[in-house]
């Protein structure tokens, strides 16, 4: 079988199946929220014209309900291949879209930490087609049903694009 390397008197080893995200413990719910409020206390865009104050945003990122912020974690799919796992990451926390704003800058942050922390190096992604994937998401997210907890790890048009890029930007080795 093309791409299947047979151990002796082992099973047959797909492709990188060595590289995977398996371990979650180092995230707890409040990492979600503190790195979103990261992004609205820095210096790059956080969109603040439906709200009064910085304080009314603030407190909109902290309500969030820390037990869907749990079910992310609990549920992430931790025996699909590393390119699947980053594109369902992407489509659970863009798709659900849990915060105002940043909620891709958000969920890029937190897997570069998770990737990282599963041993697996991410290396530089294009700006240009992190921004393109990015608005390209913007569109796709527009035009599906609404991502749900339930559906958090659905494999729809919204998944398909992310899974895209990360075949294009993550390194070869991981793929």
């Amino acid at each position: 079988m093309p791409g299947v390397r047979v151990l002796q008197n082992e099973a047959p080893v797909m492709p990188n199946e060595e590289y995977r995200i398996t371990d979650l413990s180092s995230f707890s719910a409040e990492d979600f929220k503190i790195r979103n409020t990261k992004f609205l206390m820095g210096s790059t865009h956080y969109d603040m014209n439906q709200y009064p104050s910085e304080d009314r945003i603030r407190h909109d990122i902290w309500v969030v309900r820390n037990h869907n912020l749990r079910r992310v974690l609990r549920e992430f799919p931790t025996d699909e291949p590393l390119v699947d796992q980053c594109a369902l990451w992407m489509h659970a926390v863009v798709g659900k879209h849990f915060f105002p704003d940043a909620n891709h800058r958000t969920a890029m942050a937190l897997l570069r930490r998770l990737l990282r922390d599963n041993g697996i190096e991410p290396g530089k992604w294009p700006v240009e087609r992190t921004k393109q994937a990015r608005d390209k998401s913007h569109d796709v997210r527009a035009e599906i049903p609404r991502v749900r907890m339930d559906t958090l790890y659905e494999r729809d048009e919204l998944f398909e694009l992310w899974r895209q890029y990360f075949e294009d930007v993550l390194q070869e080795k991981y793929r």
